[in-house]
C-alpha cells in the first residue's frame, strides 16, 4: 500500500488535519508540527491557498482551513446519507425483480453511478458504481436532466429542442423509460430522489435485458421503484 502513496499529497493531506486539529497556525508552527522544513511547507500551503482549501490571515501571517473544505464536506454528507438510506430500497428492488438496480447523481455535466445492486441472472446488465456517462443519456441521464437548474437545462435544449419536450414529459409522470436507446437490447426505468429542500439530488434505476422486459412488467417495476425512491426521498426530508 505505502509504495502508491504520493508523498506531496500525503503532506499536503497532514497539513490540513494539523488546521483542523488547531486554528490559525504559522509557517513556523506548522513547519514544527508536521516534521517539514519551512520551504516544503510554505509550497504546499500555497498550492492549497490557490484552490481554497486553506486561507491566509495576515498581521501576523497564519492559515486556517478554507472554504472549499466546507463545500466538499457538505457533499460527502449528502452523497454518505442518501448512499446509505438507499442501499435498503435498493437491495428489496434487486431481490423482488433480480435486475440491476442504480443509484446516479449529477456531477459536473455527466452522471456518476455511486450504487449498484447487480443481478443474479446469467444474461445481465454489466454496470459498477463509479462509471460515468453524458447527462441526458438513458433513463437516470433524462431524469437527472429533467430536474436540473434551468439553466443546465437551457444548454442542452439550445443544442438538441426536441429534449425540452422529454423533459416536460419526464416530469408530468414522474420517471422516465428507455428501450434501447443507450445499450441496443437494454431498458431502463429511472424515478427522481429529492433532498428536504426538493431538490433531485439523485436518481433510482432498473435496467434490464429487453428480453425480460414485458409491458406487464415494465408497470410493475415502475409502480415500485417509484415508491422506493418516494420513501427514499422522505427519509431523507422530503415532505411531497
Amino acid at each position: 500500500m505505502k509504495e502508491n502513496i504520493v508523498t506531496a499529497v500525503d503532506d499536503a493531506l497532514l497539513l490540513l488535519m494539523l488546521l483542523g486539529e488547531k486554528n490559525n497556525l504559522g509557517l513556523s508552527e506548522l513547519a514544527r508540527l508536521s516534521g517539514m522544513n519551512k520551504s516544503k511547507v510554505y509550497r504546499l500551503l500555497c498550492t492549497l491557498e490557490n484552490r481554497h482549501f486553506v486561507q491566509k490571515n495576515e498581521n501576523p501571517v497564519t492559515y486556517h482551513l478554507g472554504h472549499q473544505l466546507l463545500s466538499l464536506g457538505n457533499c460527502a454528507r449528502q452523497q454518505i446519507n442518501y448512499i446509505q438510506v438507499a442501499e435498503v430500497e435498493a437491495e428489496q428492488l434487486r431481490q423482488r425483480f433480480d435486475e440491476n438496480i442504480q443509484m446516479r447523481i449529477r456531477d459536473n455535466g455527466e452522471i456518476l453511478q455511486v450504487l449498484h445492486k447487480p443481478s443474479g441472472q446469467s444474461l445481465q446488465v454489466r454496470s459498477e458504481a463509479g462509471n460515468r456517462r453524458p447527462l441526458g443519456s438513458g433513463a437516470s441521464g433524462r431524469v437527472l436532466l429533467a430536474y436540473s437548474p434551468k439553466d443546465v437545462q437551457a444548454h442542452f435544449i439550445e443544442k438538441n429542442p426536441s429534449i425540452e419536450k422529454s423533459i416536460a414529459t419526464i416530469r408530468s409522470q414522474g420517471f422516465s423509460i428507455t428501450r434501447g436507446e443507450l445499450t441496443a437490447g437494454i431498458g431502463a426505468i429511472a424515478a427522481p430522489i429529492f433532498s428536504q429542500h426538493g431538490e433531485c439530488i439523485a436518481s433510482l434505476s432498473i435496467s434490464l435485458p429487453l428480453s425480460r422486459f414485458s409491458d406487464e412488467k415494465e408497470q410493475d417495476m415502475t409502480e415500485q421503484l417509484l415508491l422506493s425512491a418516494l420513501r427514499i426521498s422522505r427519509q431523507l426530508g422530503y415532505d411531497s
